[in-house]
């Protein structure tokens, strides 16, 4: 049976395509959770490698010039040191170029391909049979910055080098994949190509989906959750994801969902035309729950010290560094205003029961507070804090929050007591080498600038 563009359309999009030969999400084959907690001997992963030949530009980028900062051939490499690590640990790599070229091969003959070109990349080919997922993705050298009939730029590609943040789009569960929707329009687009190749991938078709964010028509970002275990979720909200998606996950996935406040709405993303959103600093060392707290093992936590902790929420050094700045007139009253309350915020919980979604605020304790209750270990960014006041502001202002910067909260673990983490944050890597973990290391120059660690750069799809 095949499918036209206007039937695809009018079913909508997509969402509709598995009444046209798709796979049915309850005939996937599965044997036990995927995944049942964030740390455990990872199997299988879903990456996007970076080539120093990807096409850098956007319909909606606000560049002048495209990524004139950036150096792709490091970046390559960089992503390359992090894909070796990944096999020497054991885990299967699946690449999303491999995975959306399995799905078209697999869609050609019955027309979901050709629909699904002719939907959103009319301008890559007359004949969407020979649009490749190279093309899609930006790698077809042909079509890249080609010229019009008068000599100009003409733009056929967005560039999906952003795609690299596999976790973002979608996060396994022990329930199954949770496929995610951004508010980003750039972030969008991936999100859009991952519902495809889940779908239609051969590659993928033992992922069992529990929920699409994207029909559910809520936001909610991969880097935001933290399964803890087969019962029990950690989200943060208010930065890339809905307040409203701690509630609905507890619902559908049956999980005790905590959702932990890192942000106030409106939620980051491009912004438009004649548009003021807030892309302040401090919104982007916090723009998800893993760039500032990562699990590392059993009831052990990698977290940015004092922040998650209520003893905390007025005198930690950042706030001590808003409130002497603004009286000195290094900050706007207004700005420093708007950063201690989010500031005093950031770390509280909300528990959303699971099966009910039946809303409970934790009261007097935030994110650490809440694991320190539960008997983990935590492992401060930035290693120990020095007796006294002086020292330990000190301390987080000149080693802490520089590595905090250089996503040193932000690793991912391959291997029962060992972690993946960026080169360069020596008292962070010294803090978890002193807990007892192994840190394998690799260079992030390129990467970490684009405010991302190793947790945002892999996907689990399984693990032991």
């Amino acid at each position: 049976m095949q499918i036209t563009k206007r039937e695809f359309l009018s079913a909508g999009g997509v969402a509709a395509l598995a009444a046209f030969g798709g796979i049915p999400n309850a005939a996937r084959a599965q044997v036990g959770p995927p995944v049942i907690s964030d740390v455990g001997k990872l199997e299988k992963v879903l990456v996007h490698s970076i080539l120093r030949t990807d096409g850098l530009t956007s319909q909606i980028s606000r560049d002048l010039i495209p990524d004139v900062d950036y150096d792709p051939i490091s970046a390559e490499q960089q992503h390359k040191a992090l894909n070796d690590l990944l096999r020497q640990s054991g885990a299967e790599l699946i690449e999303v170029a491999d995975a959306l070229e399995a799905a078209r091969d697999a869609t050609l003959a019955n027309g979901i391909w050709e629909a699904w070109i002719d939907a959103f990349f009319p301008r890559l080919g007359t004949s969407p049979n020979e649009v490749t997922a190279e093309r899609i993705l930006g790698r077809d050298k042909d079509w890249l910055y080609r010229l019009d009939a008068n000599g100009n730029y003409a733009h056929f590609v967005d560039q999906f080098t952003s795609t690299m943040w596999t976790r973002d789009s979608a996060f396994m569960t022990p329930k199954g994949l949770v496929i995610c929707n951004s508010s980003s329009p750039r972030r969008g687009r991936e999100n859009m190509l991952l519902r495809f190749i889940y779908r239609y991938s051969p590659m993928l078709r033992d992922i069992p989906i529990a929920l699409d964010a994207v029909e559910e028509g809520f936001i909610v970002e991969g880097g935001d959750a933290m399964v803890v275990d087969d019962r029990t979720l950690f989200v943060g909200v208010g930065n890339r994801t809905s307040p409203e998606a701690g509630a609905i996950l507890a619902r559908r996935l049956g999980m005790d969902v905590y959702t932990v406040q890192i942000g106030t709405p409106p939620f980051l993303r491009e912004n438009y035309p004649g548009e003021e959103i807030d892309f302040s600093a401090l919104r982007l060392l916090f723009l998800h729950l893993d760039t500032s707290f990562t699990l590392v093992g059993q009831k052990h936590a990698l977290a940015l010290p004092y922040v998650f902790e209520s003893a905390h929420a007025e005198d930690n050094p950042l706030a001590r560094y808003i409130r002497g700045a603004v009286r000195q007139s290094l900050l706007k009253t207004e700005d420093a205003d708007k950063a201690l309350k989010l500031l005093n915020g950031i770390g509280t919980l909300t528990r959303f029961a699971a099966g009910s979604g039946k809303a409970e605020d934790i009261e007097g304790m935030k994110l650490v507070d809440f694991c320190r209750a539960q008997g983990y270990r935590i492992t401060n960014t930035g290693g120990a804090i020095p007796a006294g006041d002086q020292a330990a502001f000190r301390h987080f202002m000149s080693v802490t929050y520089p590595e905090q910067r250089r996503q040193a909260s932000n690793v991912v673990q391959a291997l029962p007591g060992r972690v993946i983490a960026y080169e360069g944050n020596p008292a962070t890597i010294a803090a978890l080498e002193a807990d007892g973990l192994i840190v394998d290391t690799f260079p992030g120059r390129e990467l970490w600038n684009w405010h991302g660690g190793p947790h945002c750069l892999t996907q689990p799809l399984s693990r032991s």
